[in-house]
């Protein structure tokens, strides 16, 4: 039998009836709050999608923090609130800029055989899919090294198409729509409206049950109270008390750079521009990674580029260092998701990881094997070893 189906732009396709359908969202849920949840009800309600995939960051995320909560912590609450099933995006994936996170993520996404790629973002009446066609090679882009590349491409862009893509979730809903068209993947753009406080804000938004992750996460370091107004109610308030920051890591990371010379340095994966000569400065000078963070900033870097090499530096990334790896790693998934991937699992290419053994710690799993075991010096759970997919 078939069944008409009406996707989010009006039109119709025809579906038959043993056929499962799957709208993909990328995430980091750090921690997930009420508007990750809002999210998933949008994208499932817009699409009528038969099981909502989520592919998200572990326990490094991509702005360059280590996750607030472990990522079987985050992936139970995200499938205890709508999610499916929660993929793992590797490690060497999510610790990157916005372009190549989106393009790890969506390659992942559409070798799940997703049908639609929901996000949410700032202005969901941008035409993603008309500026994704945009060649800015043909648009003359200033070098004033005094900004980022990021800024630098946000000028491009406006000059240009005179649009202004520069709120935080545009831009990656813009990278996640030059991926998908790049690619040809041709999965259905859904963009949904974010709901409640902006990305950046940092104070709980007392209005409402919205909060951005940012506000939740400082609540969380100042064990306020008040954050579980803006947390789905199914969310085990035990779970909390497992948080880290950058702080806790700071002695890790600052004894990898005082006993490394400048030539080791120098051979971290993005370490560029001598930068290695300003960690190396630094690090002597600062009491914490705060500290460290506001005297290496320049002009010339982001807070999130440097957070990243910081990671780098921590887990210790090499220039040569094969970073493309891709594979579905299931974190959880409940019966609908593992319906789904069992329907299509034959027509999936990559590696389907459910369990780590020894080859794949020491091969495909490697990066993110290690970079669990530093997270697990400061958590003490165990992230990787005889972990198996949470079931619900």
């Amino acid at each position: 039998m078939k069944s008409l189906i009406q996707q989010p732009d009006g039109s119709l396709y025809v579906r038959r009836d043993d056929s499962m359908k799957a709208v993909g969202i990328i995430a980091e849920y750090n921690p997930f709050h009420n508007g990750h949840k809002y999210q998933i009800e949008q994208a499932r309600q817009a699409t009528n999608a038969d099981a909502v995939i989520v592919i998200m960051s572990g326990n490094w995320v991509q702005r360059g923090q280590p996750a607030i909560l472990d990522k079987w912590d985050r992936a139970q609450m995200a499938l205890e609130n709508g999610a499916d099933m929660v993929i793992e995006l590797p490690v060497q994936c999510a610790v990157q800029p916005a372009d190549i996170f989106a393009s790890h993520a969506v390659n992942i996404l559409a070798g799940l055989k997703c049908e639609w790629l929901s996000f949410g973002c700032e202005h969901p009446d941008i035409n993603f899919n008309e500026l994704a066609n945009v060649d800015l090679k043909e648009t003359k882009i200033v070098h004033d090294f005094t900004k980022s590349y990021a800024e630098l491409i946000r000028e491009a862009l406006i000059n240009a198409t005179e649009e202004d893509v520069s709120a935080p979730n545009d831009v990656l809903a813009l990278n996640y729509a030059i991926a998908n068209r790049k690619n040809d993947y041709q999965m259905k753009l859904v963009p949904i409206k974010r709901s409640g406080a902006n990305h950046h804000d940092r104070n709980l938004n007392n209005d409402g049950s919205m909060a951005s992750a940012s506000s939740i996460r400082l609540a969380i370091l100042n064990n306020s109270k008040e954050l579980f107004h803006y947390i789905p109610e199914s969310t085990n308030i035990e779970l909390f008390k497992n948080h880290v920051d950058w702080e806790n890591f700071w002695p890790l990371l600052k004894y990898k750079i005082e006993t490394s010379s400048i030539d080791e340095l120098n051979h971290i994966y993005q370490m560029t521009e001598g930068l290695e000569y300003r960690l190396k400065k630094y690090v002597y000078e600062a009491q914490s990674f705060d500290e460290f963070l506001r005297l290496v900033k320049s002009k010339r870097y982001t807070y999130a580029r440097l957070k990243r090499l910081f990671v780098y530096t921590l887990l210790n990334w090499r220039k040569n260092d094969d970073l493309c790896q891709e594979y579905i790693r299931v974190l959880g998934f409940n019966k609908n998701g593992r319906e789904y991937l069992n329907k299509i699992k034959k027509q999936i290419e990559m590696p389907i990881i459910t369990k780590i053994n020894k080859d794949l710690s020491e091969s495909e799993l490697n990066f993110d094997v290690v970079s669990g075991r530093i997270y697990e010096n400061i958590n003490h759970i165990p992230q990787d070893a005889g972990k198996i997919p949470l079931i619900y």
